[in-house]
């Protein structure tokens, strides 16, 4: 009988660790914790962009850093001018797991857009492409070869 009861209980310990490891797997699993399985995402520079512009005979007459990167959750922005024209670059680190950039390039890739807080939340309109976005090229004479050219980064 006391052989009995160390069986039940060793028993009914690995039931309960089966059970936890299942837990955990199905955890992971419905909350998408497995990293395995998730693709590195392919991050681009954004002078690769400034690149293929001129290598497509759009000179860049002016480049300047732009600063308030960090207001939409970029790490690095650029203004580029081209036939008298800005266009914005910015570069987003697509590891972060800043909210304001996390959300920002999820709206990037679903939407076409993202959000300026520090703006009463205005958002704007752009292209998604290896962790960069294109912005303000709505109204630029070269807006289709500026767009295909990003697209093909």
């Amino acid at each position: 009988m006391e052989n009995w009861k160390k069986y039940a209980v060793v028993g009914l310990i690995v039931v309960i660790i089966l059970a936890a490891v299942l837990g955990i797997f199905l955890y992971n699993k419905e909350h998408g914790v497995d990293k395995t399985s998730k693709k590195e995402e392919e991050t681009i520079e954004i002078s690769k962009f400034k690149e293929k512009l001129e290598e497509n005979e759009l000179k860049v007459e002016n480049e300047e850093d732009f600063v308030n990167a960090s207001e939409i959750g970029a790490v690095e922005g650029k203004r580029y001018t081209i036939n008298g024209l800005a266009i914005y670059v910015y570069k987003f680190d697509t590891k972060s797991s800043e909210e304001l950039t996390v959300s920002n390039i999820k709206k990037a890739k679903e939407e076409g857009k993202v959000i300026l807080p520090s703006f009463d939340n205005y958002e704007f309109n752009v292209y998604y492409n290896k962790g960069l976005i294109l912005a303000n090229y709505e109204d630029h004479p070269d807006k289709d070869k500026i767009i295909e050219i990003f697209k093909n980064l």
